[in-house]
């Protein structure tokens, strides 16, 4: 009998413990709601300020933290995909701008620049038939080229996009888009063929509201923004290097607009 009381005690402390615990977790999650939501009222009256407003739904990303990241031209990664996509051997040759070119004897050809654009044209043995055949052709024709766990979709039932995120955020402009055109599929684009590598141990913390404000101040009068995500450009190459530059993608009206977060300064999308 005294076991049992001392169990129902025990049990009616967990008990208590659980309501507590239960009621501070809510109490936390109203005031951070309350904090969130006279945040989005102040950024939304000075955005309106500037002539930019939000439209019916969109609500601030949270931040996130972000470590410096860089791409590394690789020749070896090149002949690796080169030989994946044409076969062993293909024809080498180098340009006067840093692109290389690889060709074999069947006419196809892909080339490498310096930017890690991507440009090539590649035999198929047949033609998609819709748009999950056209997903399973690029799976077959890119086996061996270095997706590095990228998403194959279909754009239409003759085109399909390969993108990939790096470190849990979207690579905006790292994309390639494969066109299946008269028994060729015909490929352009921007990718790395290596993982990105830290430059710096510290990631840096961006914060959602802050990239707002400092989009309005500059966006153009009567802007419409829809939704906004964090997420990396590729920076301009330098030496074999290409930087990943943090920024904040802006959907408008007029298209994507990115805001780069280390020169504060807007940058077009390709869409716009």
């Amino acid at each position: 009998m005294q076991w049992d009381k001392v169990k129902s005690i025990l049990l009616a402390i967990l008990l208590v413990v659980d309501s507590f615990l239960a009621w501070n977790l809510s109490q936390n999650f109203l005031a951070r709601s309350q904090r969130d939501r006279e945040t989005f009222a102040n950024v939304k009256a000075l955005a309106g300020q500037e002539g930019v407003t939000f439209a019916p739904g969109f609500s601030i990303p949270a931040g996130g933290s972000l470590p410096a990241l860089e791409a590394e031209r690789s020749i070896r990664a090149e002949e690796q995909a080169a030989a994946a996509l044409l076969g062993e051997d293909p024809l080498r040759e180098e340009n006067e701008d840093g692109a290389t070119r690889y060709a074999n004897a069947s006419g196809e050809n892909i080339r490498f620049s310096r930017d890690g654009s991507i440009v090539a044209r590649l035999k198929i043995d047949r033609m998609p038939q819709g748009r999950s055949d056209a997903v399973r052709l690029a799976e077959q024709r890119f086996a061996g080229f270095p997706m590095h766990g990228g998403l194959l979709q279909a754009t239409d039932e003759s085109a399909v996009r390969l993108t990939a995120e790096i470190a849990g955020v979207p690579l905006f402009d790292r994309e390639l888009v494969i066109r299946f055109e008269d028994g060729w599929a015909n490929v352009s684009g921007r990718w790395t063929l290596e993982l990105p590598y830290t430059t710096t141990g510290a990631s840096i913390y961006y914060d959602g509201a802050d990239a707002l404000l400092t989009y309005a101040y500059q966006a153009e009068a009567d802007t419409v923004i829809y939704d906004m995500a964090l997420g990396y450009r590729l920076g301009e190459e330098n030496a074999g290097r290409i930087p990943l530059v943090v920024c904040w993608r802006i959907v408008t009206a007029r298209g994507d607009e990115f805001l780069d977060t280390s020169k504060m300064t807007i940058l077009q999308g390709e869409n716009s």
